[in-house]
């Protein structure tokens, strides 16, 4: 090199949404730095930035080049960079300008990170970071897509945004739920700039709440990322951080901060690689040449009936001269004398959240006119404009003697332009189609934000959905995605579409993870075409499987709605269904027609209250302002009309609503009485002394069905109870932001519950820990609490702390099942703290059952008088679910108020006699409580004509996910709906959903249908046994059946097949273990070598509190529906009679399998210790797969296993290793399932070892010597001794055979032995009981095992949405806080493969390193 060049350094970021470069010198300093949008194409783009800067420097001057970011990975290896973890390269680039700061928060468009850097001795490290994981709601796409969606460049936005005095509250969760509230807000009339804000405000909350999750943001904190050019979210998160002047830092290459990083640790790393020349022509030949390996979806073609007018222009609906208007439409009314009749016409409008449609069709229902206009989030201008069009086009020639709305925007609509009549959506839709062809059977109706599958039978809805909180498969995401390719959607993206060879494969959830999909194919370079066409199959399939689920779908589809104009679409539809698809003309105004033809049908008024085309002419004024009257802060709109009453909008009570439109003001509030006898005073709390101890009492859980109890309770021993204050929508909120782990929305309530309770200074809080109810049979073995209910006292020490107001938490466990003594055990127990002695406690007892007993009954009596007053031909409903879901006013969205308003009666489930009710075998083996009460009431509903039910669930909720399955398949014949309810629901989706429920009901009549009786099915001998491949294990266990002579196979792994038949037949709600072994029992099954005569499935389960017990319940569901209700599934239920069960096979079955157990986890251990280390890579592996067979050989063949395990030690010593046992130690625990199945933790282990780290697991014995602990326990307290002997001995064998046969690597393993039960037990104590049943314990008690046993980081591995999971999260954190922040990751999978999973187990592995080499250091 010449003297007089300086050494410079190339770095660049590529992210998922723009590349960014910098060129530094020696001192670090930037020379230059440049933004790129790289729209989906990163190689091209990163070319084109290399050759325009090689135009300009020679490549010889560059020292190193440098990458990071998603991108980065393939472009170092091509163009041979160095390539760097983007939270690395975050964190050195702010330690080298701003060595002050501590909090880094990173905002790209599709990846958000916040890292917080900690000091130590001089050395800075990354104390600790997070990153959005399967939810894209704090990233910087969130704000493109509503920027666009209010046509408004990304600039303007911010700066609009500065102008906002009171933003409104926006979801920011999803970025599509942040699009309905802002449809909403526009419907409900707000300005622009608030509405800008809220979303900036939603987006800095959401990144709090989401990606901070219960962290401390350290001060100073920097900003960067492409999003911290906006100074609207400047404003944002110095107000949601409560941050003042000078505390947030914008560094000055906030976009580069990636990228600088990159060059710094490249510049500090010791194998510099100093470019030998910068050579694009790897690169280029890439671009050229590169195929996709994936296996392609089949081309699209349309099916021949479309081609016949292949113009999407829609047609004038008829000839104008017939309807008396001559010529294209230039309206020449025929002169019939010379006076001109107008024509009698009505008027349908259908305002939603993308488009606003008018209609006016003539009496014998023929489109005059019509207009699609976008409703741009002002549909009241939208309306306007309609209108004006529709009145110059033939308003002088028609009278309007109905009008109707319809959509999303239609209360707001009639007010305004003085409709007669108002529809739901699906009633409208159905109309129209019914219209257009009587014989139609199904309707896909496709819009901008919801979707809506609508089945008829003769001409009346029976069945239908819309999609409920998520909005994969809307049309407003295909435009979107068409916006970032650069295509039209109009004619572009159907021809692309249909010109595809090879669509590619994208994912079918959330849609923004179909996004993160589209920039995976996009980075390995697929063409627009292939990707569009994916896009238009992935919206199908999001369609079908998440709105239609498995309802039925018949022969005659329409399919309406805008998206309809895409042919690409239409065509992926008949393809995935192989049925011919009809798309009717009008099919963008379907709805308007609907609520024309419905205002005509319906006509009871002598004249039309509309008031006229020239609307469009009068003024009006828009403003809002937030009504003081309650907590719940309302935002009202008022919309003043020139010469009119002002209309208000938005409140949740009467206060502003116009005039009401009421049918049920005569009919009783049942919801408001039993919140009454709920909440009566106890007659000793009037007399307790002013001075008298007070005690906090959260109205939360399993407390809305339990007050009573507890307040006599307390008042008998002296203390007098406080209660925290009703839900309202600030207690939501400040609990939402306050829990550390993504729970179910009742347990954000709780939380709010918690700090109200500390807000009013109280210095007792009760948070009981609930384990099982008292159930009215004595034949039900188990009637658990949820376990999210159960490990809430524990939980909640992670988000609130107690210590700083002395406040003394009572967290007692009870058992209300297990009889009365046991209870009164616990209770005197529980006096003790409370400084009661037994005596008292007694008697408080007793006078406490009576009182709840009272309560109970006046339910009951009170339930019996409403059934006998409603006549025989009325419908009531009945509000389905658990206490705290459905009989809170605060969670319940009011819905017993809405449906008084329809005029319908709703009664609480537990005013029915749900203990009469005989437990049939699905009552006997659903193990929740709720769940036995939510089928028993189901069997009363589907018994009486009369009664419907409206089931309230909530988002996440773990036991829901199978309940609602058993419920539809109880309640076969008889519809009923069902209603998801978290903190975004908006008001108006489930009104719809209720409007459509009761008009759908009108018309129908209930069949009752026999589900046939299902036999027991004996296992005999003969069949041949398959078991699902969890993991190497399943083989000794295979063996073993063969060794006791029944034939048995493993299920082979996991694999694409597996995911789409999983997900095709479950609503994806389950957790993931239940899709994965939903779809390994499919894919067996549908294979023409299956002999089913002779086959039967192994599905081991449990009794609960997690869902795992449930899975061969919802696999029976699954094979009958498929027609296989021949074929059994064996499930031994892994309590007591686990060996009873398998008796059948021969005593010596569960010992034999047991030994095999034992012996795979011990070379599994030996593996795990040896693998990270060899020499000649592959070695251990082909060792460990030769022992396996060994082992499984022995085993079948009864020879000495001792002998095969000392074979195998002797191989695993010929493997050479390098430096054994040197490496940072990583444990893994979490859900059994995920942990040991590389297919579903995306073979996470040799991951860890790829990043230089050696993975130590939980074995896999724990868990079965786990069960028999628990076992022991039960029975003990059931005194079946026999039993109990049974689990004694067979506890005493399995340990002695395990010591027997660790002895053989006794000295081998550096890890040697796993702790005893009771010591994981009293290890996991401080943070969680072991009356906790389940694998949280056994995470918990192993994690701090682990540490102590000298690990250097934690993996929590968990399927996406797993109660216990969640809960060790949780609790994980508080562990990590207390015991010097060793590193933990919570890592949780459901089947979608993430561009950020390896870049977060690569920065963990960072940090794991960093606390080795410190501990070593130390000693």
């Amino acid at each position: 090199m010449g003297k007089g060049m300086k050494k410079i350094y190339l770095g660049i970021d590529v992210g998922s949404v723009s590349a960014n470069t910098v060129i530094l010198n020696d001192l670090g300093e930037v020379l230059e730095e440049h933004y790129t949008r790289i729209k989906g194409q990163p190689l091209k783009a990163v070319q084109r930035i290399l050759e325009e800067i090689l135009s300009r420097i020679p490549p010889e001057q560059f020292h190193s080049l440098s990458f990071t970011g998603t991108g980065g990975k393939l472009l170092s290896e091509l163009l041979d960079g160095h390539f760097v973890n983007e939270i690395i390269a975050q964190a050195k680039a702010i330690q080298h300008f701003y060595p002050e700061i501590r909090t880094i928060i990173d905002i790209g468009g599709e990846d958000s990170k916040l890292i917080f850097i900690e000091e130590e001795n001089g050395h800075f490290k990354i104390g600790d970071f997070s990153m959005n994981t399967l939810c894209a709601a704090g990233t910087g796409s969130f704000l493109d897509q509503q920027a666009s969606r209010l046509g408004l460049t990304i600039e303007k936005f911010g700066e609009l945004a500065l102008k906002s005095e009171n933003p409104p509250r926006i979801a920011g969760r999803c970025s599509v739920f942040a699009k309905s509230d802002m449809i909403h807000l526009q419907q409900i009339a707000t300005p622009d700039y608030d509405i800008v804000a809220g979303l900036c405000f939603a987006l800095a909350r959401n990144f709090k709440s989401n990606i901070g999750k219960g962290k401390m943001f350290v001060k100073p904190i920097s900003f960067q990322g492409g999003v911290a050019a906006n100074v609207g979210m400047r404003k944002a998160f110095q107000d949601v951080l409560e941050l003042s002047e000078g505390e947030l830092i914008i560094p000055k290459h906030f976009t580069s901060m990636g990228a600088i990083g990159a060059v710094l640790v490249t510049q500090e790393s010791k194998e510099i690689k100093t470019i030998k020349r910068l050579d694009l022509a790897l690169l280029r030949d890439y671009i050229q040449h590169h195929q996709e390996k994936e296996i392609p979806l089949a081309p699209l073609c349309l099916s021949s009936h479309h081609l016949v007018s292949p113009s999407p222009s829609p047609l004038p609906t008829i000839p104008f001269e017939q309807a008396g208007i001559t010529g294209e439409g230039s309206a020449m009314i025929k002169m019939e004398g010379s006076v001109s009749e107008k024509i009698e016409a009505y008027l349908g409008l259908d305002v939603g959240s993308i488009s606003t449609n008018l209609v006016v069709i003539d009496k014998n229902k023929r489109v005059l006119s019509k207009r699609y206009l976008m409703t741009a989030g002002r549909p009241i201008e939208a309306v306007r404009i309609g209108l004006q069009e529709i009145g110059e086009e033939i308003g002088d020639r028609v009278e309007i003697k109905g009008a109707g709305t319809t959509g999303s925007g239609r209360y707001l609509t009639a007010d305004f332009v003085g409709a007669d009549l108002v529809r739901n959506e699906i009633t409208a839709q159905a109309t129209a189609a019914v219209h257009i062809d009587p014989g139609v059977d199904t309707i896909f109706e496709i819009g901008g934000q919801d979707s809506k599958y609508i089945s008829i039978d003769k001409g009346v809805v029976v069945d239908f959905e819309m999609n409920k909180v998520c909005a994969a498969g809307t049309g407003s995401f295909l435009e979107e995605q068409a916006e970032k390719l650069d295509i039209s959607i109009k004619e572009e993206f159907g021809n692309l579409a249909l010109s595809a060879g090879e669509p590619v494969r994208m994912g079918e959830r959330c849609t923004v993870f179909i996004e993160s999909d589209l920039v995976h194919h996009q980075q390995r370079g697929a063409p627009k075409d292939n990707l569009v066409a994916g896009l238009s199959y992935s919206i199908v399939q999001n369609y079908l499987n998440r709105v239609v689920g498995d309802r039925r779908i018949g022969d005659r589809i329409f399919f309406q709605g805008g998206t309809a104009f895409n042919y690409g679409v239409v065509a992926a539809f008949e393809r995935v269904l192989g049925k011919e698809i009809i798309v009717p003309e009008n099919h963008d105004v379907t709805g308007a027609i609907g609520v024309a033809i419905l205002a005509m049908e319906e006509k009871a008024w002598d004249h039309s209250g509309f008031k006229g085309f020239d609307l469009s002419q009068r003024r009006y004024e828009q403003s809002s302002f937030e009504c003081k009257g309650c907590p719940n802060l309302c935002l009202i709109r008022k919309v003043s009309v020139e010469g009119e009453k002002p209309l208000f909008y938005g409140s949740r009570c009467e206060k502003y609503d116009v005039i009401k439109r009421t049918k049920g003001s005569d009919l009783p509030d049942l919801f408001e009485e039993r919140e009454r006898m709920l909440f009566a005073s106890y007659e000793r709390e009037e007399d307790l002394p002013a001075d008298a101890p007070e005690i906090g009492i959260p109205r939360i859980l399993y407390l809305h069905e339990m007050m009573p109890f507890w307040k006599a309770f307390f008042a008998e021993l002296g203390y007098r109870p406080v209660l925290s204050d009703a839900t309202n929508r600030e207690l939501i909120r400040k609990g939402v932001e306050n829990v550390v782990a993504e729970t179910c929305f009742p347990i954000k309530v709780s939380h709010g519950h918690v700090l109200n309770l500390l807000e009013k200074g109280a210095k007792r809080i009760f948070l009981p820990s609930i384990i099982n109810l008292k159930s009215p049979h004595s034949e039900i073995p188990i009637s658990a609490a949820c376990p999210y209910a159960q490990a809430f006292p524990y939980a909640v020490h992670s988000s609130i702390t107690f210590r700083k107001g002395d406040v003394e938490v009572l967290q007692p466990i009870f058992h209300f099942q297990f009889g009365r003594d046991h209870l009164e055990k616990e209770l005197i127990d529980f006096g003790k703290a409370l400084h009661r002695g037994s005596k008292q406690v007694k008697r408080a007892f007793v006078k406490a059952e009576r009182f709840q007993a009272r309560f109970h009954q006046s339910l009951l009596n009170r339930g019996k008088e409403i059934l006998n007053q409603i006549g025989p031909n009325e419908k009531a409903m009945v509000i389905v679910g658990r206490s705290y879901n459905s009989c809170d006013p605060g969670v319940n969205l009011e819905m017993p108020k809405k449906l008084k308003d329809l005029g319908v009666l709703a009664i609480p489930m537990d005013f029915l006699p749900l203990d009469s009710v005989k437990p049939t075998e699905e009552i006997h083996e659903m193990y929740w409580r709720s769940g036995q009460k939510i089928l028993s009431a189901g069997k009363i509903i589907n018994e009486d004509p009369r009664l419907y039910a409206v089931y309230i669930t909530n988002f996440g909720c773990g036991p829901d996910s199978f309940i609602s399955h058993f419920y539809r398949d109880l309640s076969k014949g008889k519809p009923h709906l069902q209603l998801e309810i978290d903190e975004h629901s908006a008001d108006a989706g489930a009104i719809t959903r209720c409007e459509a429920f009761l008009d759908s009901l009108k018309n129908v009549k209930a069949t009752k249908v026999i589900s046939p009786k299902r036999q027991k099915l004996i296992t005999d001998r003969t069949k041949k046994i398959y078991i699902p491949y969890m993991c190497d294990h399943s083989f000794a266990v295979a063996a073993a059946f063969h060794a006791c002579g029944v034939e048995a196979e493993v299920f082979p792994e996991s694999d694409e097949e597996t995911l789409y038949w999983g997900r095709k037949l479950t609503s994806g709600k389950e957790c993931y273990p239940c899709i994965l072994t939903t779809g390994d029992m499919v894919k067996l099954v549908k294979n023409p070598n299956f002999d089913h005569e002779r086959a039967a499935f192994f599905m081991p389960s449990g009794n609960g509190p997690c869902r795992f017990g449930q899975y061969h319940r919802f696999h029976r569901l699954v094979l009958d529906d498929l027609g296989f209700r021949h074929v059994p599934i064996y499930s031994p239920n892994q309590d007591e009679t686990l060996y009873s069960d398998l008796g059948i096979m021969g005593s010596q079955f569960s010992r034999v399998a047991w030994q095999g157990i034992v012996a795979v986890d011990l070379l599994m251990k030996k593996l795990l210790e040896t693998r990270p280390y060899e020499k000649e890579k592959g070695k251990a592996d082909r060792i460990y797969k030769e022992s396996l067979n060994r082992v499984c050989e022995a085993i079948q063949k009864g020879t000495d296993l001792k002998e095969a395990l000392h074979k195998s030690l002797e191989g695993f010593g010929r493997v050479e290793v390098d430096r054994p046992g040197t490496k940072p130690l990583i444990g893994i625990v979490g859900e059994i399932y995920v942990r040991l199945n590389r297919f579903s933790n995306e073979d996470v282990i040799r991951k860890i070892e790829q990043f230089g780290g050696e993975a130590w697991m939980a074995p896999m014995t724990e868990w079965i010597l786990y069960v028999n602990t628990i076992s022991k326990k039960r029975s003990l307290r059931k005194k079946s001794f026999s039993n109990l002997l049974k689990v004694y001995l067979t506890d005493y064998y399995q340990k002695n055979d395990e010591h027997h046969l660790e002895k053989v690597f006794k000295g081998h393993l550096r890890n040697f032995g796993e702790p005893k039960i009771r010591a994981i037990f009293k290890k996991a104590k401080p943070y969680l009981d072991s009356s906790f049943e389940g694998e949280a314990i056994l995470s918990i008690g192993k994690s701090i095992d682990f540490a102590k046993r000298g690990a250097s980081g934690i993996v929590n591995i968990m399927p996406f949405t797993c109660m216990p999971g969640t809960i060790v999260s949780a609790l994980l954190k508080r562990y990590r806080e207390e015991n010097n922040n060793i590193p933990i990751l919570n890592m949780a999978y459901d089947g979608q493969e993430q561009t950020n999973t390896l870049t977060r187990l690569e920065a963990f592995m960072h940090q794991a390193k960093g606390f080795h080499n410190r501990k070593s250091k130390i000693v």
